[in-house]
């Protein structure tokens, strides 16, 4: 009986324990973040379609906003607060106004503006992460995404990046080239696919005498021409149309330079270089900027997710850093400098080839 008294209060001991709770061994913070990340985009997406940044211009109550947009005064300054929380404007007491970031680059006015061409990039990321899950059960269609030889639709993506390529990379290429030793003894310059010619129209405000050519597809072409005109740069630039892989580029350059533009030829870089060898002086350099994808297909992360789309729908976007420089060197240039720049839109490779 004793046996038993003693069994059946170990029993109840046991039915007491509690269960330990799993040891956390990591933090999960950046992966709550990356899930609340799309909240905070919708948000800021949502300010700039309301032209919300234009309105903040000077310090203001949430109140005076919401009542020259005729919005909800309430839920507009819930919104207020959660980009000045961002740091994206700023809040003293109690009045609302841009910071230096949202007063360049997000009210609608300024020549720097770059709201429509964020507005661009997020409608496509959307339409991509609608159709994610498909691509990932069922692997890519059939029929390619026919955008990516619509040229009214690249004619207008160049147009809306113009302002990126302003903010962004212009400045350092421009830095970079006109650094060069043989830079103020160039007379002619070609950028092939070069949108709408603001990295040539840069890199010619460097240099008092030098000419550019700037080589795109017909429907971009007309893009160029509009900015080579507001930038009063008719006298110094001109125009190729065309496709440059098979139609002829010109020759006696001193500069040739290619950014973001080839991707769509990574299986035909050795003809293509060739190619930009033989179109350059004796002593001309080759300069191209293009994302250099490393770490066994894993880094820099923003770009596969940028080109995930392209790679999803079956189109091998992505360039291995070292194969523009190694292809460069099998084209006959003599040396080949490669560097990675860092930005506020991501690191991307710059390879400077010299023939």
């Amino acid at each position: 009986m004793k046996c038993y008294t003693l069994l059946k209060k170990e029993y109840q001991i046991m039915r007491n324990i509690v269960k330990k709770l799993p040891e956390i061994k990591n933090s999960c913070a950046d992966i709550f973040n990356l899930v609340k990340m799309n909240m905070h985009s919708n948000i800021l997406v949502t300010a700039i379609k309301l032209k919300i940044f234009d309105h903040l211009t000077e310090s203001v109550s949430a109140e005076t906003v919401a009542e020259k947009l005729q919005f909800h005064a309430g839920n507009t300054e819930l919104v207020l607060n959660v980009l000045a929380g961002m740091e994206i404007i700023q809040k003293k007491n109690g009045l609302f106004s841009n910071s230096g970031k949202s007063a360049e680059f997000l009210v609608s006015t300024m020549p720097e503006y770059l709201g429509s061409f964020f507005l661009h990039i997020h409608k496509w990321h959307e339409q991509f992460g609608s159709n994610l899950e498909t691509l990932i059960k069922n692997g890519p269609p059939d029929k390619k995404d026919g955008d990516m030889a619509d040229g009214s639709a690249w004619a207008e993506s160049a147009r809306l990046s113009a302002a990126y390529h302003y903010c962004g990379p212009t400045r350092y290429i421009t830095k970079i080239i006109s650094s060069f030793p043989e830079f103020s003894s160039m007379k002619k310059m070609l950028d092939l696919g070069g949108g709408t010619g603001i990295y040539t129209i840069s890199i010619l405000s460097a240099h008092p005498v030098m000419k550019g050519v700037v080589f795109e597809q017909p429907p971009v072409a007309a893009v160029t021409r509009e900015f080579i005109r507001l930038y009063d740069a008719e006298d110094r630039i001109s125009i190729i149309e065309g496709d440059y892989i098979t139609d002829p580029i010109g020759d006696s350059y001193d500069l040739i330079f290619a950014s973001a533009t080839l991707n769509f030829f990574k299986d035909r870089f050795d003809d293509l270089f060739k190619k930009v060898y033989n179109a350059l002086k004796p002593g001309g350099i080759f300069v191209t900027h293009q994302d250099g994808i490393t770490d066994e297909r894993t880094k820099p992360v923003y770009r596969l997710s940028d080109f995930l789309s392209a790679e999803m729908n079956g189109i091998d976007f992505l360039i291995p850093q070292g194969l523009i420089a190694d292809s460069m060197m099998k084209s006959g240039f003599k040396s080949v400098r490669s560097i990675t720049t860092q930005s506020d839109f991501g690191d991307m490779d710059i390879d400077i080839g010299r023939k």
